[in-house]
């Protein structure tokens, strides 16, 4: 049977039956061409519209064009490890947690948060010195958690207390202030009063840690149990866009001699 060849493209189709002729000049084989067919390919120099494509995209392309979008400025860069129990980055979120959450508690349960406690681990990005995006609070916080309070007896704050102390990591805080001399706790003051193991607390935190994450077990099973359902990334990002020009830094909330 004599093979048939096909190319598509007349420009070379003299070059191709001189490579052709000069292969097979090489072997004792007897082939011969019959027949050499050319079809032209039009490339367009556009790309037919699908809309239905287009639908199922549009979506991801607004929430990337949110993500760029610039929602402020921050006048230093800072970071979750700058200190050792404290961090400009990690006093920075929990006061914005704390001061945009208060209102809302107040709001919903006529009671006020007595000061916040969030995670080392839950901060995972630095904030650079300059403009804001929303993709740097994704970065920063990227797990979906909400804001919880709950209400703890005095002997489960001291288990908060003795936990940071173990724990050498600057977990953001806001409202409490503490002192260690070496691994004693000297002094603890919450939203100006001196702590007191008799008492009660509203903490904001949460829901992730309140479930026990980061082996924070004194949240678990706490006297009551507040859910505000709101997004703690998106908290922040409200604030910020509201504020513009955010300020963040060290001031001692938590420190050991």
């Amino acid at each position: 049977m004599k093979p048939i060849l096909y190319f598509n493209n007349k420009k070379y189709k003299n070059i191709v039956i001189v490579i052709i002729i000069l292969f097979l000049s090489c072997n004792n084989y007897n082939y011969q061409i019959n027949n050499i067919k050319v079809e032209n390919i039009i490339v367009l120099d556009s790309i037919v519209k699908n809309e239905e494509l287009d639908n199922l995209v549009q979506p991801y392309k607004n929430k990337i064009k949110d993500l760029q979008k610039i929602i402020g400025y921050s006048k230093k860069s800072l970071s979750i490890r700058d200190g050792i129990l404290e961090s400009s980055l990690g006093n920075l979120l929990a006061d914005i947690l704390i001061e945009e959450s208060k209102p809302v508690f107040n709001k919903m349960y006529s009671k006020n948060i007595d000061f916040c406690l969030l995670n080392f681990g839950g901060v995972r990005g630095n904030l650079n010195k300059g403009q804001i995006t929303q993709h740097h609070l994704f970065t920063i916080m990227p797990f979906n958690n909400t804001s919880t309070v709950v209400k703890l007896t005095g002997k489960k704050v001291l288990e908060l207390i003795k936990y940071i102390n173990k724990a050498k990591l600057a977990h953001p805080t806001s409202g409490i202030q503490i002192e260690f001399i070496g691994e004693k706790i000297d002094k603890v003051i919450v939203e100006n009063k001196k702590f007191n193991v008799d008492d009660t607390y509203y903490v904001l935190t949460s829901n992730f840690l309140q479930e026990g994450g980061d082996k924070m077990d004194f949240f678990k099973n706490p006297l009551e149990l507040y859910p505000l359902k709101t997004n703690i990334r998106d908290v922040l990002i409200n604030y910020i866009t509201k504020k513009d020009t955010i300020i963040g830094k060290k001031d001692n909330r938590i420190i050991r001699f």
